[in-house]
């Protein structure tokens, strides 16, 4: 602040000289009769005022070339990082996929009064666990350096509203099991498609599932709700969990950022979920919103929707055959 305080003075210093030259030099005319006296009070602040915001601009643009210069250095320090951390990942997934796979074989085939069985079990619980974290990192690796693969289908919302149902009925027995109720509620959907890739879909509304479930006390409970509106599907989660702080919300779909309650409920989240929603939401072209309280929190998934693409094409209309003999 200082330094553009000095900056503008200078360059209003700088401005006031060139009014003083531009006055001397009108003055070489003695042949014209000019009165100064109005003419220096309109364009003495004038003058002020363009030196010192001309002195700023440079000074800003000088200072924005050394900053992009120091930006694209990190930039390319960060993908290289990047991509280092996707190579390392890779190769960690080979061997925990191979792992898993063992141990569920090995699971299985241990006999239930085996008293090692139970260890095997937990054994193949963690591998999962951490190949899904694994995965999770490989997914934000990808955002990052704008590699994720998209396959996108057209969908009725009638058939996207099913993607959404199906999904949410295999995670319920998880919510049940920690003694919360999931209901869940769908309006009245027409004909009209959205284009999607149904994986990404399922991974936004596992997250924000899992999410409830998760920050939602035993007791508690998680209503579902899709629609259709004018401007899209709207798929709803609420929860009467704990809530996002309000000083907290604006960086809740930051990468690796968990607010201060998050990490007292749960210590051992990532805070890559609800940027890997949003930056999958955003790649549809719709958005994902939220509101939240200390009595809980509400999701919003718009995605676009438009009238389905079953235009027959008009044939051409041939010219009457000439049946006089």
């Amino acid at each position: 602040m200082k330094n553009n305080t000095i900056v503008f003075i200078g360059g209003a210093f700088a401005g006031g000289i060139m009014e003083g030259i531009f006055l001397w030099i009108s003055s070489a005319y003695p042949g014209e009769v000019v009165s100064f006296s109005l003419f220096e009070q309109s364009t003495l602040l004038l003058f002020i005022l363009l030196g010192g915001v001309a002195s700023l601009a440079f000074s800003y643009k000088k200072r924005f070339d050394a900053d992009e210069g120091v930006i694209a250095k990190h930039q390319g320090d960060n993908k290289a990082k990047d991509d280092l951390i996707s190579m390392t990942l890779h190769h960690i997934r080979t061997p925990l996929t191979g792992m898993m796979w063992s141990t569920k074989e090995l699971s299985v085939e241990t006999p239930a009064d085996d008293p090692q069985k139970n260890r095997i079990e937990k054994l193949h619980e963690e591998t999962v666990r951490i190949l899904a974290t694994v995965e999770k990192l490989l997914k934000t690796s990808r955002e990052n350096n704008g590699r994720s693969s998209y396959c996108f289908e057209e969908y009725s919302t009638e058939k996207l509203e099913r993607l959404i149902s199906e999904s949410i009925s295999k995670m319920k027995p998880a919510a049940y099991a920690k003694d919360i109720s999931v209901e869940t509620e769908t309006s009245p959907l027409s004909q009209k498609t959205a284009k999607i890739d149904g994986d990404k879909i399922i991974t936004v509304v596992q997250t924000l599932f899992e999410n409830a479930i998760h920050y939602t006390k035993s007791g508690g409970g998680i209503k579902i709700r899709m629609e259709e509106k004018k401007d899209g599907f709207l798929f709803y989660i609420s929860d009467t969990g704990i809530g996002i702080p309000p000083d907290e919300q604006s960086k809740i779909f930051t990468q690796f950022y968990r607010s201060t309650n998050a990490k007292r409920a749960r210590s051992d989240g990532l805070g890559i979920g609800l940027f890997l929603a949003k930056s999958f939401v955003d790649a549809h072209g719709g958005n994902i919103t939220f509101t939240s309280s200390a009595q809980g929190t509400t999701f919003i998934v718009r995605i676009p929707i438009s009238e389905p693409n079953n235009t027959i094409p008009k044939q051409e209309e041939k010219p009457p055959t000439d049946t006089t003999i």
